[in-house]
């Protein structure tokens, strides 16, 4: 049998192992071995293939110390600092301070990088980021799962977001995190179900990073599944639209519930986490952590400020204490509608309520909506409601207009799913063709009202809104030609109409487009040519309301008429009132005068402006309004014939309620913004700085990478500025092509110009790079001469781990120690100056280097003596630390357990009463003791989880690598 030791350092079947035994059934003989990537494996001896890893420290013999150099192969002090360098980005790769910073291609702000920093030094990664609209919350969240991944916490990671914003999310990670994520929708699912098995279960993979919308995921067919799923990591967009409201939770309440409670880290990301009542938040803060508060408890401060962290565009500071972000001005422009077009609206206004109160009668909700679309067409313009009508015409002529099928699409948007926009506006045409009549004369009649109709429209040649946005137009770029114009409209055929008004002025050719059919690339160039070209005009749709920024460039908004839902108006003047932003935001309504939608929209949006002059916080007034159904409000008063004041009124008092709640809330500091001022930038950036003496600079990836590719055979070549190719050594190589770049090591280039590879310290080129020298056998020993160093010695690099009781690594460290041949005293300071030390030519004394030979043992009986001692610090430090954060979180079970404890068991006392009076009440009384134990097991079951948090395992320290230090 071959000679292998326990603890002996093998290579099986070219996989790195470690010997645990050796050992014969019969006449045959196994290994037992530690695999490495593949745990514990026994297998026979003459099945594979074993190399021993040579032992370059035990081949060193003191007869050969004359021979001995910097550059000799067995002490090679380049592959030493190689090897060095390699451990250090290892292990900070698996657990350094922040380690998203070098590895982003986004432009990062202090105040989101102090974000992920407070999420991250959480005991748990759970939390609810609710900070305002346009600070990045998209951008917290990559940098935060970056750092899980980069702490081997990312492998199964689900995206929950809204579906008209997948493609953003998905684009936004692949462009800035370089994270590739699939989307899981009904071809994913089906195609899944083919490869796994109708009986498997899709969602229960390993290495998958999802996205899926709220509304597939809700779906019943997937929910046994999502049982029995468990997450590295869940983030939850618009989070506040999977919040629990009233007695009876929704299907996308319960579906976050359920993927929140089977995952380790959980991010919910809401610009507006209440709605100005507290059920809704409440359930988000208990989505986070269910044991924070009992149901019967209030929640305080101290308990949201442990899961939510919330900054305002009122609250951020620069250095000199100025305000981050600048003002901004709503300014709405009242339209008075001539004879012709108030005939035209009334006309129209009367049919939508005599087919809405038809559709009410007959119970065909679908027809009812489909009206509340043609009222909103209707006063956005002539373009879009002439379009609605002459196609609705047409479906009803050709008898398409049946409301007993739906597509899926319409079906969702009648649900209230969100869509993208192309599928919105399929939805949108395919229902307000829809019509419910209860004879054919009665369809026959509204077949004529619509002729009529459409004949109306055709005579107004273009509407009095139109003209005015056009003079506006026209008056700005006359008297500000240096100025930029950022025009929404809600309706494709509104848009349309409005670039045939003014394709024959001057500017017209000036005029970019954004639609729901412009693609992503065409997109991003019309974005780059806005900011950056001579095109001073964007017309858009609400598909350029999220995903592009335009705040360096224009601070100019038209509004050509005001979408329905507030929070969208929000989104589009996001745009532009956003990070970076130097001027003052100019919006400008258009909307028309006497009218039952503009006299109320009008009133909506000052209310919106008042109530964030006071609080300071547009979002949160968003959240009040976010589940106030204003379609609803308009469609009635149209049906019952109520002036608008009548629903002004009633909105008013909802609003008026919402904000006394809100006001309530501020007082109690639950919802308040947090400060981000000069003190906040100064701390944050201490961490930056530790974080880049952890995991190295862009100049020391720079030499690892171009040190690394020459000593394995290759060639570096600089490019130009900040620019390099390679010629990579055949090691590592992928595929056939030995050509690499170019690529650039610098952040900063990187994102300022396309085409360029950007090194990073988790770049593949890197990793593979570092998989190589760390697999090498040289590096183990090396040797240097070096100016500083006295007497001679040897410098250690151990590796120091240490895990909870869950396994999980929590701190990581290299340590380096030198200890000197004749005192035989440790010094940890010199130690790193040795291992980062640049050895200069020569040979070691012979004398000098045999002794150290000889006399390793006893200097590395020093060297241990003195890391058992910085074990035992570190450990009491992180046992410190971690007793007072799971301390915090046991003091919270406990109190939410005896509060739970107390409610279920009055519970119990009146049943029991009841029962003395002569009432049934065992079924009752059961089902409350059953409720109490079930209790007491989670209870228990978190108390355990948490005693494991607490408990701080060392594991033993290993030399990685060692060097002999002489004098020169």
């Amino acid at each position: 049998m071959n000679s292998f030791d326990p603890g002996d350092s093998i290579r099986l079947n070219g996989t790195p192992a470690e010997v645990i035994k050796t050992y014969s059934v019969g006449d045959l003989e196994y290994l037992r071995a530690y695999v490495e990537d593949a745990g514990v494996k026994t297998v026979c001896i003459d099945d594979v293939e074993i190399e021993s890893k040579r032992n370059r420290l035990a081949e060193l013999e003191p007869a050969s110390a004359d021979k001995l150099h910097p550059d000799h192969e067995a002490v090679s002090a380049e592959w030493f600092d190689l090897r060095s360098q390699a451990l250090q980005f290892q292990i900070a790769h698996e657990q350094g301070q922040l380690l998203s910073i070098s590895n982003s291609l986004v432009r990062l702000e202090p105040y989101q990088l102090a974000a992920v920093n407070w999420v991250m030094q959480k005991l748990r990664q759970r939390a609810l980021i609710a900070d305002d609209v346009g600070l990045g919350k998209t951008i917290e969240a990559g940098l935060i799962l970056k750092e899980l991944t980069a702490r081997n916490r990312a492998e199964r990671v689900l995206f929950v977001v809204p579906a008209h914003l997948q493609k953003k999310w998905i684009r936004d990670m692949d462009r800035f995190f370089d994270i590739g994520l699939t989307p899981a929708d009904r071809q994913w699912a089906e195609g899944e179900r083919r490869r796994l098995g109708e009986e498997s279960n899709i969602w229960d993979q390993d290495h998958q990073q999802l996205v899926t919308s709220q509304a597939f995921l809700r779906q019943e067919e997937f929910q046994p599944a999502l049982d029995e799923t468990f997450w590295d990591v869940v983030v939850v967009d618009e989070a506040h639209k999977a919040a629990k409201r009233g007695e009876s939770p929704s299907k996308t309440s319960k579906m976050v519930e359920r993927v929140a409670g089977n995952s380790d880290s959980l991010l919910l990301l809401s610009a507006t986490p209440h709605d100005g009542k507290g059920e809704a938040f409440r359930s988000l803060v208990e989505y986070i952590d269910p044991f924070l508060v009992a149901e019967d408890q209030h929640l305080s401060k101290e308990a949201v400020d442990r899961v939510m962290i919330r900054r305002g565009k009122q609250t951020l500071y620069d250095d000199d204490g100025e305000r981050i972000f600048p003002d901004r001005e709503v300014t709405t422009i009242p339209i008075d509608m001539p004879h012709e077009e108030r005939q035209f609206y009334r006309a129209v206004t009367d049919y939508v309520q005599n087919v809405y109160n038809r559709s009410e009668k007959l119970n065909e909700p679908a027809v009812g909506f489909a009206m509340a679309l043609m009222q909103k067409r209707l006063v956005s313009s002539i373009g879009a409601i002439k379009a609605t009508l002459s196609r609705r015409l047409g479906d009803l002529v050709d008898e398409q207009s049946s409301t007993t099928r739906l597509s899926e699409e319409a079906s969702a948007y009648l649900d209230g799913e969100d869509l993208g926009e192309d599928d919105k506006q399929r939805a949108e045409e395919e229902l307000s063709a829809l019509t419910v009549t209860e004879s054919d004369a009665q369809l026959e009649e509204e077949i004529e009202t619509l002729r009529d109709l459409v004949s109306l429209a055709e005579s107004i040649s273009v509407d009095s809104k139109a003209q005015k946005v056009r003079r506006y137009i026209q008056q700005l770029l006359e008297e500000q030609p240096d100025e930029k114009l950022l025009l929404f409209t809600q309706y494709r055929d509104t848009l349309d109409y409005l670039l045939d008004l003014v394709m024959d002025e001057p500017w017209a050719d000036e005029i970019l487009v954004i639609h729901g059919d412009v693609d992503k690339e065409e997109r991003a160039r019309i974005e780059e040519e806005f900011n950056h070209g001579q095109s001073r005009l964007l017309f858009a749709t609400d598909a350029a309301s999220e995903g592009i920024d335009l705040q360096h460039s224009c601070h100019i908004m038209v509004n050509y008429e005001l979408p329905w839902n507030p929070n969208r108006l929000e989104q589009r003047i996001g745009r532009l009132h956003r990070y970076g932003q130097d001027e003052e935001v100019k919006v400008w309504n258009f909307t028309f005068e006497d009218t039952r939608e503009g006299e109320i929209f009008d009133m909506l949006q000052n209310k919106v402006e008042s109530i964030r002059g006071k609080l300071g916080n547009t979002a949160d007034v968003l959240g009040m309004l976010d589940d106030i159904n204003v379609d609803s409000l308009i469609m009635e008063s149209i049906r019952n014939e109520e002036p608008a004041s009548a629903t002004k009124e009633e909105l008013e008092e909802l609003i008026d309620e919402r904000q006394r709640t809100l006001q309530e809330w501020y007082e109690r500091s639950l919802v308040d913004t947090s400060t981000f001022d000069q003190e906040s930038r100064q701390k944050i950036q201490e961490v930056m700085d530790e974080s880049e003496d952890v995991y190295g600079t862009e100049a020391d990836i720079h030499e690892f990478v171009e040190r690394g590719i020459e000593v394995l055979g290759g060639d570096v070549e600089k490019a130009g500025t900040n620019l390099y190719r390679a010629e990579l050594p055949r090691s590592l190589r992928q595929g056939t092509d030995e050509k690499y770049g170019p690529f650039t090591f610098s952040r900063e280039f990187a994102m300022d110009h396309d085409g360029i590879d950007y090194v990073s310290p988790d770049d593949e080129l890197v990793q593979r790079l570092m998989q190589r020298v760390l697999e090498s056998e040289q590096g183990n020993v090396g040797l240097k001469l070096l100016p500083f160093v006295d007497q001679p010695g040897i410098a250690y690099n151990y590796r120091v781990t240490f895990e909870d009781g869950t396994g999980e690594v929590i701190r990581e460290d290299m340590i380096s120690v030198y200890v000197d041949a004749n005192h035989r005293d440790p010094r940890g300071r010199l130690g790193q100056r040795v291992v980062d030390g640049e050895s200069i030519k020569g040979s070691p004394d012979a004398d000098r280097a045999r002794s150290l030979i000889e006399h390793q043992g006893q200097l590395r009986a020093a060297a241990d003596r003195y890391v058992s001692q910085r074990v035992a610090s570190l450990k009491e430090e992180l046992y410190e630390r971690r007793r007072e954060e799971t301390q915090q979180e046991l003091n919270d079970l406990e109190e939410y357990a005896e509060a739970e404890r107390q409610r279920i068991q009055e519970f119990i006392e009146n049943y029991e009463q009841k029962a003395e009076t002569g009432s049934n009440m065992d079924i009752a009384i059961r089902g409350q003791q059953e409720r109490l134990n079930r209790l007491e097991q989670r209870i228990e079951s978190r108390r355990q989880e948490l005693e494991r948090k607490a408990q701080i395992v060392s594991l033993a320290p290993e030399v990685e690598n060692l060097c002999f230090a002489f004098p020169v």
